[in-house]
């Protein structure tokens, strides 16, 4: 009994040598630690990564979920790569796409219980927060989060009932985006940083003239609406209030319906095959000379054509003396609810937001960075794109004072009811008014409905 207690001894002996062994391996943690979990464990050189080893020899998995063009996607797995080497036990399940249906796709996913750990939301993130699935990280500020160097006004825009959901991925703001080598093809002069709604009726139908199948302008869209609002000083949805009328509605839908009869706007049946990817945008694609973008997304449109483009405010109201473009936050990483690593997303997120060496990556394609050190560090670096963005944010701090305002209750059902409204419009199936009428009755029930949950 005695000899094969001590061969028994010797067996798990062996055994504890070779596991000890094995979870102090070495490992770069970058490319190969999305091929090989094995081989992901630790590097027994880097403090931090030991000690997550110590932790627990299993690999941790973390899903993230975005949206965005080409660029994004390769700015953001570039920055996923360098997260792994810092954390080589955390391997990163990249999930992205194109705006079309990728929130259509995250409520289904919630509703199945399989949503992604990390998603990037937009403005609605209010409305996720409402549903009870978004991660609250107040617990993780000031240990896996660091918040210090972050403006207020970002923090508030993921804070509700005094928790902070998420955090913001940089600051932009809508402008318009005008093709410079259209304009001199046409002779048509560049108007002026300052110009008004009457200045765009008036040039938009001389460049369709002037362009042999390429139309003035796009329609500005619903997120054209919300700028259209505030420079008559009123706003879409705030605090429980809505702020406008159906007649503002109307005048909106009016002026692109105005715009298309005149030649200037493209013909409905382009309009309704706009994409929100800049490889495959209107502007980009030679359909029209002018479309209303993000500023965050100057530079994935800039580098999809030869064309040279320029970003300009929003035309201005001639009667109220405001181009109504606001700052905001272009998008947020917030956590799901349900995750079963809520440290690990703390980490990824603080991660996207603070590290120099990745957000010199990630530039300014989603918006000027919050963190004022990492914005100084980025300036100090700024190529000819990044610093037209920069120079445009400042332009809207110095000509606007419109709030921030989020997006509706209920963002993807209400979205498809101005897109509906907008179609009907288009094709003559429904006067300007009765549609902005119809639209404006169904907002107020959609958003009770939400809101009334």
């Amino acid at each position: 009994m005695k000899k094969i207690f001590y061969i028994c001894l010797l067996a798990i002996m062996s055994f504890l040598i070779v596991s000890g062994c094995s979870s102090n391996s070495s490992g770069d943690g970058g490319n190969e630690s999305k091929d090989s979990a094995s081989e992901s464990l630790g590097d027994s050189s880097q403090d931090e990564s030991s000690e997550q080893s110590e932790e627990s020899d299993d690999v941790i998995e973390l899903r993230v979920a975005w949206w965005g063009g080409q660029e994004r996607h390769d700015r953001t797995l570039k920055v996923i790569d360098l997260f792994e080497e810092k954390y080589p036990n955390i391997k990163i399940v990249a999930e992205y796409s194109g705006f079309d249906g990728y929130f259509d796709k995250l409520t289904t996913q919630f509703a199945a219980g399989n949503a992604p750990d990390v998603i990037q939301y937009g403005g609605n993130l209010n409305d996720y927060v409402l549903k009870d699935v978004v991660l609250p990280l107040d617990e993780f500020v000031g240990n896996q989060i660091d918040i210090s160097k972050h403006s207020e006004s970002m923090l508030d825009a993921a804070t509700f009932d005094g928790k902070l959901y998420g955090l913001t991925l940089g600051t932009t703001a809508w402008g318009v985006l005008v093709n410079k080598t259209a304009f001199d093809k046409t002779g048509v002069s560049l108007p002026s940083k300052d110009w008004t709604w009457e200045d765009f009726r008036d040039l938009t139908p001389k460049l369709s003239e002037g362009l042999d199948g390429t139309y003035g302008t796009a329609d500005f869209e619903e997120d054209g609406f919300g700028v259209f609002l505030a420079q008559r000083d009123k706003f879409s949805y705030l605090d429980g209030e809505i702020g406008f009328e159906a007649t503002d509605v109307a005048d909106w839908f009016q002026l692109w319906k105005d715009l298309r009869e005149s030649g200037g706007a493209a013909v409905p049946e382009i309009q309704v095959s706009a994409s929100q990817t800049p490889e495959q945008s209107l502007i980009v694609q030679g359909d029209v000379a002018i479309e209303s973008v993000a500023s965050n997304q100057y530079g994935a449109y800039s580098n999809a054509t030869k064309d040279e483009f320029l970003l300009y405010p929003y035309p201005y109201d001639s009667e109220t003396g405001k181009n109504g473009v606001s700052l905001r936050p272009s998008q947020f990483f917030a956590g799901n609810k349900m995750t079963e690593h809520p440290e690990e997303v703390a980490k990824f997120i603080d991660f996207f937001v603070n590290d120099l060496e990745a957000t010199e990556i990630l530039g300014n394609d989603r918006g000027a960075p919050v963190n004022s050190d990492v914005r100084v560090n980025l300036i100090d670096k700024a190529d000819e794109i990044d610093q037209a963005i920069f120079e445009y944010i400042d332009l809207v701090s110095e000509t606007s004072d419109a709030p921030y305002i989020p997006n509706y209750p209920g963002y993807n059902e209400n979205t498809q009811l101005f897109k509906e409204t907008a179609e009907k419009i288009y094709f003559d199936q429904s006067s300007v008014e009765d549609a902005a009428n119809n639209y404006y009755d169904k907002l107020i029930d959609n958003i009770k409905k939400y809101t009334e949950e």
